[in-house]
């Protein structure tokens, strides 16, 4: 640790390069193999040194959590170009498609794992979920027609649609990949 401090890299910095790495573990492997081991591994130290830097398991779960979360929000964000969405409709068809692209689709598969885990009583994927899912829907509602009446409830409501629609997704035969041609970018007006 104090040869990384003498290097010039912070707490902050050596904790960010942690979640990083174990993001990625995380999004190739899910999270049931998100145990203290194989994420030590994944970003090549040891599991009392995850400890070290997050406090404890339940800590280091929600920080990787919300670090994958700021991820997904930043790919969402370039996916979606323009300033807003016409319509809510829009929003549902443009965010569907755009979450069952390739690039996408791992952070779609975690998030259904952290509503089953919070759905089972998993209290730190429930508080990590909520906080999750607002951010999102503020990120949503920022994106909506100007003229949308109760833009955090439009939001949620618009949520809820797409988070259907990615549960029918996954349990379809349609679970694959986006094919070619769907595009979440608007078609230009002819």
């Amino acid at each position: 640790m104090k040869r990384l401090l003498q290097e010039g890299m912070t707490d902050q910095t050596h904790r960010d390069r942690l979640l990083t790495a174990m993001a990625a573990h995380v999004l190739s492997h899910g999270l049931n193999d998100a145990s203290l081991r194989p994420l030590a591994r994944a970003a090549g130290t040891s599991d009392r040194m995850l400890i070290y830097h997050f406090g404890s398991k339940d800590q280091l779960i929600a920080a990787l959590l919300v670090h994958l979360a700021r991820d997904f929000e930043q790919l969402l964000s370039a996916l979606m170009t323009g300033e807003r969405f016409a319509s809510a409709e829009e929003a549902v068809t443009r965010l569907v498609a755009a979450q069952t692209r390739p690039e996408v689709i791992d952070y779609v598969r975690v998030w259904l794992e952290i509503v089953a885990a919070a759905a089972r009583g998993g209290r730190a994927h429930r508080d990590t979920g909520a906080v999750i899912l607002a951010g999102l829907t503020h990120w949503l509602a920022d994106r909506l027609p100007l003229d949308t009446a109760e833009p955090q409830a439009a939001a949620r409501a618009i949520m809820a649609r797409i988070e259907g629609e990615l549960v029918l997704w996954a349990v379809s035969d349609a679970n694959r990949i986006a094919p070619p041609g769907d595009d979440p970018t608007p078609s230009s007006p002819s």
